[in-house]
């Protein structure tokens, strides 16, 4: 995850306050204000001593914070000496209220006074090089950003000319202003910025930050990867970290440490917002943990961090049916299909309900799924041939209406060309059914009208011995009535032509109350 420019002010408050917070308290007149040194100075290097205890009173009200004071003062010992003053005397009292100025927040007036004292040259040359430090921090602070890094690139100069300790701040700031010159000069930004923290003592968030932003514009990936790992070890409870760095892992084909890394995260409470969850929820699933994704995604939708919406119950399922939790998966599949609008996870249910052998209940999916549409033809077709399968699988034997219904949608499966070879083997079968039911029911029936006229014959024979043999009435008279019976077309054991053998006429209806579409 990339800082944005919108962020960089950000990035460098840190840095600017660190910068004027030392200007605020330097107070390079203070040696001047003593009248001895340690080591002998020039004359030109001397304050004189009216200007010395003028400047004292004025250095202990900068120290008790009375800088509009110490700023009436500074301005009436420059309006009463003015050009009387010698080079050093002058160039000292501009340089404390240049001081005075920025705690005022009078940046360019203070820029003003540090020119006019490098300008005079009367001072010793660290504390020049010093001035050109703090000018060149003012133009940063007025958003001159050309002229801060001419500033900043002297300043280092001539101090490692002379074997000075360089502040990581002004590689800091030197940094922070390539990249706020349009176009930003990134390029140029990254060996200070790289300079800065390697030059830090203790670390500073500021400075890291920016340095990641420079890595990141730059595509420095391989340094970047190795500075948010000592990031995190500095700020472990910063979430951005965490998710940028498993960001970068997973762009640069790390998919093990991305992962990783946002399971620390997530243990350790810092990940928030839903997409970090489902990022962390997709890599279960990637690395082959799919129960313990969907333990995690189940647990964040109960809580509402992550949204109970359509996408998210898809990918629930996915996960359930993943693990081979079908029976988890089925009931999340539905709540997502009601909620959608299209058809097709209403097609994906039929399909796990028919693996799992629910035919009645997948046959109302799939019904839906066409009644929805907004499938492709692919999934249309298929929804087809999967409908009659699962119509065909609830059929018994003998009952033809059910396959005939599972025929119907087989017909349709006809239309489309991922699933007509499938289709016509289906017709196919369900005809061969039909055509060896059919010729049974002809041999069966055969074989009752032999077993009637058989058993005509039998009763024909029984009535005439009844009747030769002079048996009383009511005997004779139940035999023939048995004979008509059968002559009227009777069978042989008693049923009518409607009994027993007979096809099955009723189907189970329709798990839809309306049919499925016609041909799209």
């Amino acid at each position: 995850m990339m800082i944005r420019r919108k962020n960089i002010a950000g990035v460098l408050i840190a840095g600017l306050v660190a910068a004027f917070g030392a200007i605020a308290v330097y107070s390079p007149p203070a040696a001047a204000l003593q009248e001895e040194e340690e080591q002998p100075r020039r004359r030109s290097e001397t304050l004189d001593p009216a200007v010395a205890r003028v400047l004292q009173d004025i250095f202990t009200m900068i120290q008790e914070e009375r800088f509009q004071e110490a700023l009436a003062g500074l301005n009436k010992l420059m309006s009463d000496r003015g050009d009387r003053m010698k080079p050093f005397d002058r160039a000292t009292t501009l340089e404390l209220r240049a001081t005075v100025k920025v705690n005022l927040e009078d940046f360019r007036g203070a820029l003003r006074d540090f020119e006019e004292a490098l300008r005079l040259n009367a001072l010793p040359p660290e504390r020049n090089n010093q001035l050109r430090y703090f000018i060149a921090q003012l133009y940063f602070q007025l958003e001159d950003y050309q002229a801060a890094i001419r500033g900043l690139q002297e300043w280092i100069r001539i101090s490692q000319t002379a074997g000075q300790t360089v502040d990581p701040n002004a590689y800091y700031l030197l940094a922070a202003a390539y990249i706020q010159v349009q176009p930003p000069n990134y390029r140029a930004a990254l060996d200070p910025a790289e300079r800065a923290v390697a030059a830090l003592t203790e670390p500073r968030k500021s400075y890291f930050d920016l340095l990641n932003l420079i890595y990141s514009e730059l595509n420095e990936n391989t340094k970047r990867a190795q500075l948010l790992e000592r990031m995190i070890t500095h700020w472990p409870g910063e979430r951005s970290y965490w998710t940028q760095l498993s960001g970068l892992y997973s762009t640069t084909g790390r998919d093990q440490d991305a992962f990783s890394v946002l399971e620390v995260a997530y243990r350790a409470g810092l990940l928030k917002n839903e997409a970090e969850i489902l990022t962390l929820v997709q890599y279960y699933s990637f690395f082959d943990n799919p129960y313990r994704g969907a333990k995690l995604l189940e647990r964040e939708m109960e809580t509402g961090t992550v949204a109970r919406n359509v996408k998210n119950l898809t990918l629930l399922s996915q996960l359930w049916s993943q693990a081979r939790e079908h029976k988890r998966a089925i009931p999340v599949l539905q709540q997502a299909a009601r909620m959608s609008d299209s058809g097709e996870l209403s097609y994906r249910l039929g399909q796990v309900l028919l693996a799992d052998e629910q035919y009645a209940a997948s046959e109302r999916a799939l019904v839906a799924a066409l009644n929805k549409g907004g499938m492709t033809q692919t999934q249309t077709g298929d929804a087809w041939l999967l409908l009659g399968t699962a119509r065909f699988s609830q059929a018994g034997p003998g009952d033809r209406a059910t396959r005939a219904r599972a025929r119907e949608a087989f017909s349709r499966a006809l239309n489309y060309s991922n699933t007509r070879g499938q289709a016509r083997q289906w017709i196919e079968y369900i005809d061969a059914i039909n055509a060896t039911e059919e010729a049974q029911d002809r041999l069966e029936a055969a074989q009752r009208e032999e077993q009637r006229r058989a058993e005509i014959e039998r009763v024909t024979t029984q009535l005439q011995v009844c009747r030769l043999q002079g048996r009383p009435p009511e005997e004779c008279r139940a035999i023939e009535r048995r004979l008509e019976e059968l002559r009227r077309g009777g069978s042989a054991d008693g049923e009518g032509a409607g009994g027993a053998g007979a096809p099955q006429e009723d189907a189970e209806e329709a798990a839809e109350e309306s049919a499925p579409p016609g041909q799209e």
